[in-house]
């Protein structure tokens, strides 16, 4: 067989997978990658470089630390083995990610009927979509990737957050949502209620961005593209009506 002659740059290849030529010297400097050079010194990579590099992604994209990844590269883990973890779970993914769906939609039915949602459902809702987010798939990596910078997603992804952080968000969130919900069509923004909800979801937002303006510049236009793909928008945790309203409820709170 001839051999390949492609090859790309490192400009080239991060752009090409969604990642930035610093991610890509950081698997070079964890031995992961080794890309050949030019005469003038310039990295290039070529089809086994190309490969490794999406074994990589879609080995982290499963959450594996990057020492992990190099144990699995050194041994049997090729490009084909990485695909068949990933899609191992994904699929456990979906299955989650549907149920916690039809949960949301029943208790998004109940709240319309005017009924509450009983401790034992509430429980049931958030330890669902609790799950659910633990899955990070690669679309939303992409969009991360894109959104974030590096910094930003290193120390996102370096804090402290337990199960029980989780579930305590997911349970906020949650109550935030179903009471928006609750507040029937077209609410006013400036309600009593409706300020209640911005106070709290104001303190939800504040936990995650510590004051960071741009870290909540960048979660917006994350949701916000997020909520207009038809693949993620059913996975995500609020609709296009929660974020719109907690904008509006939001910016009344601060102007009052």
């Amino acid at each position: 067989m001839k051999p390949s002659v492609f090859q790309e740059t490192a400009a080239a290849v991060a752009k090409r997978f969604g990642v930035s030529v610093k991610a890509l010297r950081v698997y070079e400097d964890a031995g992961l990658l080794r890309p050949a050079r030019t005469v003038a010194g310039w990295r290039i990579y070529r089809q086994p470089e190309i490969e490794r590099l999406s074994a990589i992604l879609a080995l982290k994209q499963l959450g594996l630390p990057l020492k992990r990844i190099g144990e699995l590269l050194r041994g049997s883990g090729d490009l084909a083995a990485a695909l068949a973890l990933q899609e191992a779970a994904l699929e456990d993914a979906r299955t989650e990610a549907e149920t916690a769906l039809a949960l949301v939609r029943q208790a998004r039915a109940k709240l319309k009927g005017k009924q509450h949602l009983s401790p034992d459902e509430l429980g049931k809702l958030v330890r669902s979509t609790a799950m659910s987010e633990m899955k990070w798939s690669p679309k939303m990596e992409a969009l991360a990737q894109k959104h974030y910078t590096p910094e930003q997603l290193s120390e996102l992804r370096s804090r402290p957050f337990s199960a029980e952080d989780q579930a305590r968000v997911g349970a906020a969130w949650t109550q935030v949502f179903a009471d928006i919900d609750a507040l029937g069509a077209d609410p006013d923004p400036t309600s009593e209620r409706a300020q209640d909800i911005a106070r709290r979801a104001k303190a939800l937002i504040d936990e995650f961005t510590q004051g960071d303006a741009s870290l909540m510049r960048a979660a917006a236009r994350m949701n916000s593209e997020a909520l207009a793909d038809p693949d993620l928008r059913p996975s995500m945790p609020m609709g296009g009506a929660h974020f719109a309203f907690i904008t509006r409820a939001i910016n009344a709170l601060q102007a009052g």
